[in-house]
């Protein structure tokens, strides 16, 4: 009876219990302490080789000089930290052409809890390597300025691309005798060459009278003279008192029998250097025809159904019978024939007539020969404050579409060593790394309103109708502008340059363009779309990072 109440009763059982659960209690407690000092002591060790390896991989100094940096900031790191014990770090350095590549190694003590369970303490090792290129850096932006961008992501992108030429500048600051350059190409369906101090007149056909059997491009919109000669776009801007803003129309493409371009005989798109004695090499300063009707207020319409709404109508068109206004266009049995003929009337390109005129080039909305016609490149320079104030000068142009092929084509005209601007380094020089970052907000399209007698607007292709883009069909003429943009891409990476593709948009994310930047990008990880603002100036802030090439991995 008494052994069985003694079993039954429950008197003292949480104190017997707790006395035989203390030791595991304060074992599990003591683990988890050792556990997070463990932790923290791995982070603290890890953080002050990062800092040390960085600190050795920004000099440009001797082996003992980087050696003595390293020491330096490790010890610094860990001066004050009492949970490492016995710390020890080991630098190694490997210096080539054009970049250092350091590695480290850190060894510490911690002193444990409950040394029984694991010795009287832990030893940790952490690894860190950096790598920084040393060569000369050559980076250019080629930036779609097109009217859909709009006054918010035109914003965004200013913002997005001078963060870049900080980071550029930064480690300039820190790298002194390192050099970088960056240059700066605004597109819209042309590009403005017309950088100041870098402008070259024999680059640009500007012969004011050119005989009609000339191969070359320059008047062929406009009605010879009397004599059979073209009258050239120069003297058509000075006959009317406006200066050439700087514009240029593409120089001729050549197609290949299987649709591939023709890269060697395109100088549309190559780096052929500009010769005078060669006209087709030259660039034809780009001038928008006035188009029928009477003087409008600049517009941007791309609506087929109503193709009397001509984009870029700035002179009176003095032609006896032409509609004169929208609903006379609307309603006319004028023919396309008529409306050319108007076009191609050397006689209404004169001061007077632009007296009367109503020709606007302040943007987005513009009128005129320097239609559409965004704010110039700027070559290669190392002045990046100078770059960030051209930066904020782009903004956004209706007009004529987008034309990737061109401002592309112009990116590797900027990076290349040979005029019209050769600021550039070889493509093949072992010193130095080209860069190309490629921006756009929509899908190629260089026709802007489609429903005209031209079947286009005027662009740096001329009107599709004159078929320069290998085609007039508008369906077909596309195609081509694509493969032109992609053999852009590929002619880059051909000559080493690291290609980085960013789209932004409900309007650039399409199967096409997926398909066509994913692959003008030199890797995948280079190929950034993105949906909002704030991915934009992400996208470019990664590209910063990896350009600048110095990093820390552990």
């Amino acid at each position: 009876m008494l052994l069985n109440r003694f079993w039954r009763s429950k008197s003292g059982n949480f104190a017997m219990m707790f006395a035989i659960a203390l030791p595991a209690i304060l074992a599990a407690v003591g683990l988890a302490l050792d556990v997070t000092n463990l932790m923290t002591a791995r982070s603290n060790l890890q953080n002050a080789l990062d800092s040390a390896v960085l600190a050795a991989s920004r000099l440009a100094d001797a082996s003992s000089s980087r050696t003595d940096a390293f020491d330096g900031f490790f010890r610094a790191n860990i001066a004050n930290r009492s949970d490492l014990v016995n710390a020890t770090a080991r630098l190694n350095v490997q210096e080539g052409v054009n970049s250092v590549k350091t590695a480290a190694t850190a060894e510490a003590d911690v002193a444990l809890n409950f040394g029984f369970l694991f010795g009287k303490s832990a030893h940790l090792v952490v690894n860190a390597s950096a790598y920084e290129s040393t060569a000369r850096l050559e980076v250019a932006l080629v930036l779609d300025n097109t009217g859909s961008m709009g006054a918010s992501n035109m914003q965004a992108l200013r913002d997005s691309a001078k963060s870049l030429i900080d980071t550029l500048a930064t480690v300039k600051a820190q790298r002194p005798e390192r050099v970088i350059r960056a240059a700066l190409v605004p597109f819209v369906t042309a590009v403005n060459i017309k950088a100041a101090g870098f402008y070259s007149d024999s680059w640009v056909d500007l012969r004011t009278s050119i005989p009609d059997t000339d191969k070359g491009l320059n008047g062929k919109n406009f009605d010879p003279d009397a004599n059979k000669n073209r009258t050239g776009h120069i003297k058509l801007f000075n006959n009317l008192g406006v200066a050439w803003k700087g514009c240029v129309e593409a120089r001729p493409i050549k197609f290949n029998a299987d649709g591939s371009v023709d890269m060697a005989n395109s100088p549309g798109l190559n780096d052929t250097p500009p010769d005078p004695q060669r006209p087709e090499t030259l660039f034809v300063p780009y001038f928008a025809p006035d188009e029928p009707g009477d003087p409008a207020t600049a517009r941007n319409a791309d609506d087929a159904s109503k193709n009397y709404q001509f984009n870029n109508s700035y002179l009176a068109d003095l032609v006896a019978g032409m509609p004169k206004t929208d609903q006379e266009l609307a309603s006319s049995k004028t023919t396309d024939a008529a409306f050319q003929s108007t076009q191609r009337n050397l006689a209404k390109y004169t001061a007077a007539n632009a007296k009367t005129g109503k020709i606007n080039e302040v943007a987005p909305l513009t009128s005129g020969p320097n239609y559409a016609c965004a704010t110039p490149i700027m070559p290669l320079t190392d002045d990046l404050n100078k770059l960030k104030a051209e930066i904020d000068k782009m903004t956004y142009w209706n007009g004529s579409g987008t034309n990737v092929a061109e401002g592309i084509s112009w990116g590797y005209r900027v990076l290349s060593p040979t005029e019209p601007f050769s600021q550039g380094d070889p493509f093949d020089s072992d010193g130095t790394t080209k860069v190309a970052v490629v921006f756009t907000d929509g899908e190629n399209n260089v026709f802007g309103q489609g429903g005209t007698f031209n079947k286009s607007d005027y662009g740096a292709y001329n009107y599709l109708a004159d078929g320069r883009m290998g085609s007039n069909v508008r369906a077909t003429a596309l195609k081509n502008v694509n493969t032109m943009t992609q053999t852009m891409c590929s002619a880059l990476k051909a000559k080493g340059v690291r290609v980085f593709t960013v789209l932004l948009g409900a309007s650039a994310d399409t199967t096409a363009n997926r398909d066509l930047y994913s692959k003008c990008a030199t890797t995948p990880s280079n190929y950034y779309l993105t949906k909002t603002q704030d991915q934009l100036k992400a996208a470019f802030k990664d590209i910063a990072f990896s350009i600048s090439q110095l990093y820390v991995t552990n």
